[in-house]
């Protein structure tokens, strides 16, 4: 009889460990293929505007109209053109930015500082200093690391007094990764 249940339990325990072989699965982790968004801002805000609807604020939503180095109402601009001024836009889709390109048609090297806005109404500085790339039109283009909050909003600070002249920002392209 003793012999007998040490054949069950072997058979029982070969039995179950072929079961174990037999259901064990190769599980694989896939990391998602991160999706890099480029977006032109829904919305804007600013301290001034010259006029409206031409160069108001809403110009300078959506994307680039403007493919020259002159005084364009399709572009925004501030009352004055020569102060300290700052342009605030929003975007569709939340991402972890990587950078920020600002489309200027007219007045380049006012802009004086570049700050990202986090879902929770943070701005994050992301450059300081004084454009120095005169190519009009042209672009100041802001590379960073990947943000690690998701970025909703740019924050642009211009002073106009270092150029003496309306800066005119066509478009301002915010790209990151959703």
């Amino acid at each position: 009889m003793r012999r007998l249940w040490m054949v069950f339990g072997l058979v029982l325990c070969v039995g179950l460990c072929a079961g174990c072989e037999r259901a064990e699965t190769l599980i694989t982790q896939t990391t998602p293929t991160p999706i890099v968004l480029s977006q032109w801002a829904v919305s804007a805000e600013a301290s001034s505007q010259f006029g409206f609807p031409d160069w108001s604020v809403t110009r300078a939503t959506g994307a680039p109209e403007v493919n020259a180095c002159a005084d364009d109402s399709r572009a925004w601009a501030s009352a004055r053109g020569n102060g300290v001024e700052w342009l605030r836009l929003r975007y569709a889709r939340p991402v972890y930015a990587t950078e920020v390109r600002i489309h200027q048609t007219l007045g380049r090297g006012a802009i004086s500082r570049v700050s990202l806005v986090t879902e929770a109404g943070v701005a994050q500085r992301i450059w300081e200093g004084e454009d120095a790339d005169r190519t009009c039109p042209g672009m100041l283009i802001v590379t960073v690391p990947q943000t690690i909050e998701r970025i909703v909003g740019v924050h642009i600070d211009l002073d106009e007094s270092r150029t003496g002249f309306w800066n005119q920002i066509d478009a301002v392209e915010l790209i990151g990764v959703r």
